[in-house]
């Protein structure tokens, strides 16, 4: 809002100028075509004064009415399609309320010109008016931009964030912790609200910035969290309709009532945004994955949980709603959520392979079968950085990895690519063990199915998509030392089969 009130204030003085560059250049030509005297007001009859104030005053309720009926018909419309709290940061503005007092006031000073100077000139109001009239004048184009700019969703936004790094800062006191927690929550669904009501308006740009204005506010709430007043962290049921009282106890216990409201706030605007906006769910997904990898997140286990819970109700609702652009999205932002856990906590990212499994099987169920082979691409590219990595869960990832899709009949062309690609990063890694594993699953296999697997993915040579996607690289693609093994996987695959046996690599 400084940025505007400076851009006001500009205005302000660009058409000034403008304006003393009009009646300078009129002035002179008068001057110079026409003998009129220039009297003083001073010199002005009664009735000369009354008829210059009511033309002052003409102007006066014609400045009046164009930014009373530009402000009562552009906020109430703009609070309308975004948010209420318009209303409310327009009230309490000083610009507008400062803007709108001096305007009534210069009107009520013509009036009160006109009043008295029935049988004389009182020269000070002739003078007070007409300076009054001008400036009012003057105020009214750069003051309806400044109220455009003002009406604009991410100013509200920005109004908000700001609101709530104030409410911040007043819970450091005993006082502030107990009343200002609602203020925050109610803030953070304003926020949510803006980008709901966005996308219903296929308003893309404000949708994603509200999204990303609660990433900020989340950053600067870590940022002073330790600081604040133990009441603070007292979670209070109204802000969770709907969860039983346990919830908002566990909340109080582990100090995260606000992640839940604010990661809960990505919830709703995901759930207007699936499968109409996947540009949106990309961004939310990226946030959470994001704010999931912040220290403080790390180092909470009930955040870190709370964040592996939202992935999987991410996923849980694109499935429901079969987006399958999306599923693709919110797949790869939670791969490198767990890729990041690895070395730290590597327990939790067992869990999370199990979910990949899990969803993966829900996926199948519903028939979205493209997204169970991407689910067994980021499951195998999960487990081939754990074996880079040289992490303790290694063995186990490949585990569940093996045992993705392991019954279903057809098998996937998707899930076997993947297989194939992961035993040929073991290959070229040397670690021809777990390769072998791998190999076992492909015995039962059809000859002409795996010769077909073969040729899609040794004919890959680019690694970006030739389509235009958000993953941007070729999920089949393997460099050349790597495709190199990958050939020789399956030659001895074919081999074997052709002999009617098997043998190690």
């Amino acid at each position: 809002m400084k940025d505007n009130t400076l851009r006001f204030l500009q205005g302000i003085f660009l058409v000034a100028i403008a304006a003393g560059g009009v009646f300078s250049v009129q002035l002179v030509i008068e001057l110079a075509l026409s003998d009129y005297p220039l009297s003083p007001l001073s010199s002005m009859s009664p009735n000369e004064a009354r008829n210059f104030i009511n033309l002052l005053n003409s102007k006066l309720n014609q400045a009046l009415q164009v930014i009373f009926v530009v402000v009562a018909l552009a906020v109430p419309l703009t609070a309308n399609m975004y948010s209420v709290k318009f209303l409310d940061f327009f009230i309490r503005n000083p610009v507008n309320v400062a803007v709108l007092i001096f305007i009534v006031l210069a009107n009520l000073s013509g009036l009160w010109a006109n009043y008295i100077m029935k049988n004389t000139v009182v020269t000070f109001q002739v003078t007070l008016v007409s300076i009054l009239t001008i400036v009012s004048l003057l105020l009214v184009l750069p003051y309806l931009f400044y109220v455009f700019r003002f009406l604009h969703p991410n100013t509200l936004l920005r109004l908000l964030e700001e609101e709530i790094k104030t409410l911040l800062k007043a819970a450091f006191h005993p006082a502030g912790g107990t009343k200002n927690r609602q203020r925050v929550a109610q803030s953070l669904e304003h926020i949510c609200n803006i980008s709901i009501r966005s996308i219903d308006r296929s308003d893309r740009n404000t949708a994603i910035e509200g999204a990303l204005t609660l990433e900020r506010v989340a950053r600067h709430y870590w940022a002073v969290k330790e600081k604040l007043n133990p009441s603070w962290f007292e979670a209070d049921q109204n802000f969770f309709l709907g969860f039983p009282s346990l919830a908002a106890e566990e909340m109080t216990s582990s100090q995260s009532w606000v992640e839940m409201k604010l990661y809960y706030q990505f919830f709703e605007i995901m759930r207007a945004a699936c499968p109409s906006m996947p540009e949106l769910t990309s961004s939310i997904a990226k946030s959470l994955r994001k704010l999931g990898l912040e220290a403080t997140s790390l180092n909470h286990p009930a955040l870190r949980e709370l964040v592996i819970a939202y992935f999987n109700t991410f996923i849980r609702l694109a499935i429901n709603r079969r987006d399958v652009r999306s599923l693709f999205l919110i797949f790869d932002q939670y791969r490198n959520f767990g890729e990041a856990l690895n070395k730290k906590f590597p327990e939790q990212v067992l869990e999370i392979a199990y979910y990949f499994e899990y969803y993966g099987q829900v996926a199948r169920e519903q028939q979205m079968f493209f997204v169970v082979e991407v689910v067994a691409h980021d499951l195998g590219t999960l487990v081939e950085k754990a074996w880079e990595s040289e992490v303790p869960n290694r063995q186990k990832l490949l585990e569940r990895f093996l045992h993705f899709d392991q019954q279903a009949i057809p098998a996937l062309s998707g899930v076997k690519k993947a297989q194939a690609l992961l035993a040929s990063y073991f290959l070229l890694a040397g670690q021809t063990e777990p390769a072998n594993i791998i190999r076992e699953s492909f015995q039962s296999l059809d000859p002409a199915f795996i010769q077909n697997l073969k040729k899609d993915l040794i004919q890959i040579t680019r690694q970006k998509f030739w389509e235009v996607s958000e993953r941007r690289m070729n999920i089949d693609f393997v460099p050349t030392p790597q495709r190199e093994k990958l050939q020789e996987f399956f030659e001895s695959l074919l081999k074997d089969q052709a002999r009617g046996g098997k043998g190690p690599l």
